[in-house]
């Protein structure tokens, strides 16, 4: 029974150990290759709890191997937006100038329902009341208002590109 008390104690403080050092986030501020990793981590510690038998270190390096794999994964993605793409995704604008794209609905198999739920939830009625609604990678919805933006309020590289793609989008379909 001690034996069990200790190894539980021991993959306690590893995994929070492990956890801190990823860095903190919230569940829902963390990006999909977070909570896979957090998962994955939660999986392989129990294995050493449920059989006693199984080596302590067969879930310790697992826990620690992946902890510094996202490490690696988040500086890769710190470094480079093209990595950070790939691994993350972009903001995708689903509202511009009032009205619903609903091409990117679409795509991101979102409906206008789900879209009005979220605009209500950031006290807004209607999508009229919006210049840009954007969906970011994490899947939360940022609204811009025409009287809030600066120099178009698309300073960040990502947002320019989304932008640019919406109006080819626009100018073919024309």
């Amino acid at each position: 029974m001690l034996t069990i008390i200790i190894r539980t104690l021991l993959i306690y403080f590893i995994v929070t150990f492990a956890v801190r050092l990823m860095g903190k986030r919230q569940v829902s501020d963390m990006q999909t290759s977070e909570l896979v990793i957090t998962m994955i981590i939660s999986e392989i510690a129990s294995l050493p709890l449920e059989n006693p038998e199984r080596p302590l270190l067969s879930g310790i390096i697992p826990v620690l191997m992946l902890a510094a794999i996202e490490i690696i994964v988040s500086l890769v993605m710190l470094k480079s937006r093209k990595a950070r793409g790939i691994i993350c995704g972009h903001p995708i604008i689903v509202i511009r100038d009032g009205k619903i794209v609903e091409e990117e609905l679409k795509r991101l198999r979102i409906s206008d329902e789900d879209i009005y739920s979220l605009l209500r939830q950031q006290q807004f009625s209607s999508p009229a009341e919006i210049k840009y609604g954007i969906i970011e990678p994490n899947g939360s919805l940022s609204i811009l208002k025409a009287e809030d933006l600066q120099n178009d309020g698309m300073d960040s590289a990502d947002l320019k590109d989304e932008l640019d793609e919406l109006d080819k989008k626009e100018e073919k379909s024309e």
